[in-house]
């Protein structure tokens, strides 16, 4: 995804737009719009090919272009390219403003979302069979949507979801690696020593989390982080 500045307004020649693009009847409204159009694909942080950009102004004030007419375009707000945005069009010929307007469009993104392959019963474990990707035109940014299935697989469902619905980062949760009750491997590893014993967990644990582990041959609880699936490590 390509990031350019968007606060630095580009210059494009009518002149040339006109004659390399247009036919002689093409309206100064079709120009500005072509130019507007240009300068979002030009700035936009979105991949060619996934943004569609609706106009929303009316007719353009814009006459005919001459030979040396310039637009200077700028985005209006934040410039996030995405949803209603607005751009200041300035025409100038040889230097000298001619005619200002606002031209106001609709930007939608085409973009991928995680959906459930089928009813999903809540504390599901995600594997990539429970999901699907679908790509729809999105309007504003969702922060908790997500984007790749790989988000959510090993993830714990949080809620009951019906095949189809879309999967967001709240619904999910991180499954437990280690489970309360479960035999697990301990092991020590301070370099010139390495112990391989066996424990049964007093709780859950989530990768990286400190969790006490009865030892299966002292019975001494220990406090040890989670590393895996069934794996725990003791910690100096």
């Amino acid at each position: 995804m390509k990031h350019t500045s968007v606060i630095a307004a580009v210059s494009i020649c009518l002149g040339l737009l006109f004659a390399a693009s247009s036919p002689a009847d093409q309206s100064g409204q079709r120009l500005v719009q072509t130019a507007v159009l240009e300068y979002i694909e030009a700035n936009m942080p979105w991949s060619p090919g996934t943004a569609r950009v609706e106009f929303l102004s009316g007719e353009s004030g814009a006459k005919p272009p001459i030979k040396h007419t310039v637009l200077r375009i700028e985005p209006m707000g934040i410039g996030d390219f995405i949803g209603d945005a607005a751009f200041m069009v300035r025409h100038l010929d040889n230097g000298n403003l001619l005619h200002t307007e606002t031209v106001r469009t609709r930007i939608e993104v085409l973009r991928d979302h995680v959906i459930a392959a089928r009813m999903l019963a809540a504390g599901t474990i995600l594997t990539e069979a429970d999901l699907r990707t679908i790509r729809k035109w999105d309007r504003r940014i969702n922060l908790q949507a997500l984007t790749a299935k790989e988000e959510a697989i090993g993830k714990r469902l949080s809620s009951q979801t019906r095949a189809g619905m879309e999967i967001s980062n709240f619904m999910l949760k991180d499954a437990p690696l280690v489970r309360k009750g479960k035999i697990v491997k301990v092991i020590f590893d301070n370099g010139p020593m390495r112990i391989v014993t066996m424990g049964i967990p007093e709780e859950d644990g989530i990768a990286g989390a400190i969790v006490r582990v009865r030892n299966s041959t002292s019975n001494k609880i220990m406090y040890v982080r989670v590393l895996g699936d069934s794996l725990v490590g003791i910690e100096i």
